[in-house]
């Protein structure tokens, strides 16, 4: 016996929960979805902008340095052809000769004339000027402590280019591009100077480029700055963690990086790039602010397009997710009404369904019924006439045939009173009953009817109430169904007893038992191979049997069917194929129950599923 005969769900079971008037969130999701795809795409965009934007200035201020380096480098050129022609013209004469020399004095006063040019001048190995293009006589200056003139008096390296500082003639901002005078033993014999004017190149720097706050400058590759524009009040030295001295340490030749202007604060993007041949570096460098101005207004042109179209695309969806949310409350209307209908007509259906098996129930009782009761008359009379043969042979083997046809009798007895007990025509001898204590006392037999081979687990449920019913009776359809589950399990298994009290049989057929205070339930299952929906449907008619001829009348269940009708209860039975089956006999409170209940002594009775 196995798994639950199909019953049809009710409302709740079917009918899905109503939809929420306010958004889902999936539909939310969607709202919210029109509005933050345009803006990541926008942010995107942004930021693809912020990058191209960070190029073109990377481009342009790489261009500016290129032509400050171009500018520098001429420059430097022409420092370098002025003092090789000095070096040429004064090669091999002393100093005297050079100080008397007027055509050397007109050539340095003709070169002081340059624009790049401050002032030309000679000083000998003390570190003495001694000829210049604009002074003469030269007052007695010292420019020993010259950067200048100390790297060329330690050896010889070439054109050298100072430090920004006061001119030692003129008096004028200036910084030194100097070189050793040769001499036939290369020894040291002075430096040929030429002092560079910073405002030449400052006014260069002005023309380079149309950018508001910009700053271009030239440095020495030691930090110490020549040239700034705009000007600084003071010479500025860049310690060695500053950014431009980060850098050029990372990047000798070429680079970028971002700096704090020294006088105004302001922060800048800068491009430097060496010039060749020189520990020089010309700076290009233009306000973060621009940049980012740019970007800005970039992002506003964007911002026109895109926000407007965003809180179109968020208007429409927000249309069509109410649209949606209209269709799905009038869609789940439709179904709910087309599930009620449905509902409705399975429940009328089954109602119909079991009203017929209640009528052919009823008739198959009343036709057995009938038979039962003539075949009962018949036997009667043939065992009254048994019984007066019985005792009065001489034959032994007759009186054998005697006592055999008696025995058939009594089985015939037997079955028709099973018939009757279906047919509900044979009384019964109700008596108060304790369901617990008669199965306790039943215990063994039913471990012998079952066999070794299964194990009976028995849970009974304290305080039960007492029921009426004959003894006789229950005793048979619980041996009954024992006997069935035995059946169902020939290798084994498990049969369970279990006792319960419920407030209401769970029965819903045409005519369910009446309720009189409650029902005392006992359940019998079995982990069996159950049956298959159609044969559990009919499992309670007489003569119906699946097992092997010889094995089964047929009249097992429809007894227990009979008995708990004809007790006042139910019976029902839940059955999967592999899953085993179980009958639950419902069987009303006893009266004694009753009365103590009208007496004002209650007992709740505990809810529980059959």
């Amino acid at each position: 016996m196995v798994g639950d005969v199909a019953t049809l769900p009710g409302r709740a079971a079917v009918t899905r929960e109503r939809p929420q008037r306010t958004l889902t969130w999936p539909l939310r999701g969607l709202l919210a979805a029109s509005l933050a795809v345009p803006l990541l795409l926008l942010a995107i965009a942004a930021w693809q902008n912020l990058r191209l934007v960070q190029r073109q200035a990377e481009e342009r201020v790489s261009i500016e340095a290129g032509e400050l380096r171009e500018h520098a480098l001429h420059a430097l050129k022409t420092y370098a052809i002025v003092l090789a022609w000095i070096d040429a013209r004064t090669r091999g004469l002393d100093w005297d000769r050079i100080e008397h020399n007027e055509e050397l004095q007109r050539f340095l006063s003709d070169l002081d004339t340059l624009p790049q040019i401050d002032e030309v001048w000679m000083a000998d190995a003390a570190g003495h000027p001694r000829v210049s293009g604009r002074s003469s006589p030269i007052p007695p200056i010292d420019v020993s402590d010259r950067d200048c003139f100390a790297a060329e008096a330690e050896q010889d390296v070439g054109i050298f280019v100072g430090r920004e500082q006061i001119g030692a003639l003129t008096q004028a901002s200036e910084f030194d591009i100097c070189e050793r005078r040769s001499t036939p033993d290369k020894s040291f014999a002075g430096i040929i100077t030429v002092s560079a004017r910073p405002a030449y190149f400052g006014e260069f720097y002005g023309t380079v480029s149309q950018d508001r706050h910009f700053a271009a400058s030239l440095v020495r590759s030691d930090g110490s700055m020549l040239v700034r524009y705009p000007t600084l009040p003071a010479p500025l030295v860049f310690p060695r963690d500053s950014p431009f001295m980060q850098a050029i340490a990372a990047s000798p030749e070429r680079g970028l990086f971002w700096g704090r202007g020294e006088s105004d604060g302001i922060k800048r993007f800068y491009a430097y790039q060496r010039v060749e041949g020189y520990p020089l570096y010309v700076t290009y460098g233009i306000p973060r602010r621009d940049v980012l101005a740019s970007w800005l207004a970039n992002l506003v042109d964007y911002s026109l397009f895109a926000v407007p179209a965003s809180l179109a695309l968020f208007g429409m969806t927000l249309l069509a997710v109410r649209q949606i949310q209209r269709h799905t409350i009038a869609s789940w209307r439709w179904r709910t009404t087309a599930r009620r209908l449905r509902l409705e007509m399975n429940r009328r259906a089954q109602a119909e369904a079991e009203l017929r098996q209640a009528q052919k129930m009823e008739a198959l009782g009343q036709l057995t019924g009938g038979v039962a009761h003539d075949f009962n008359n018949l036997l009667t009379v043939l065992q009254g006439s048994l019984e007066m043969l019985s005792g009065r042979q001489q034959n032994d083997q007759l009186q054998a045939r005697v006592d055999a046809a008696i025995r058939t009798v009594e089985r015939g007895e037997r079955l028709t009173g099973q018939l009757l007990s279906f047919a509900r025509r044979q009384p019964l001898t109700m008596t108060a009953i304790d369901l617990n204590a008669q199965l306790h006392r039943m215990t063994e037999l039913l471990a012998r009817t079952v066999g070794s081979r299964i194990a009976v687990h028995i849970d009974l449920a304290p305080d039960l109430w007492p029921i009426d019913a004959d003894p006789t009776q229950l005793e048979l359809a619980v041996i009954n169904l024992a006997i069935n589950s035995r059946d169902a399990m020939p290798v084994g298994g498990e049969l369970r007893i279990r006792t319960f009290k419920t407030a209401s049989s769970p029965e819903a057929g045409p005519q369910p038992p009446a309720n009189n205070g409650g029902f005392v339930g006992l359940e019998i299952s079995d982990t069996g191979f159950g049956m298959p929906p159609e044969v559990a449907a009919r499992a309670f008619e007489p003569f119906f049997t699946t097992k092997d001829p010889g094995r089964g009348t047929g009249l097992g269940l429809s007894m227990v069917y009979g008995f708990a009708r004809q007790s006042g209860g139910s019976v029902s039975i839940r059955t999967e194929v592999g899953a085993g089956t179980s009958v639950t006999l419902l069987l009303p409170k006893g009266r004694l129950a009753r009365a103590s209940d009208q007496a004002g002594v209650t007992d709740l009775p505990q809810s529980t599923s059959a």
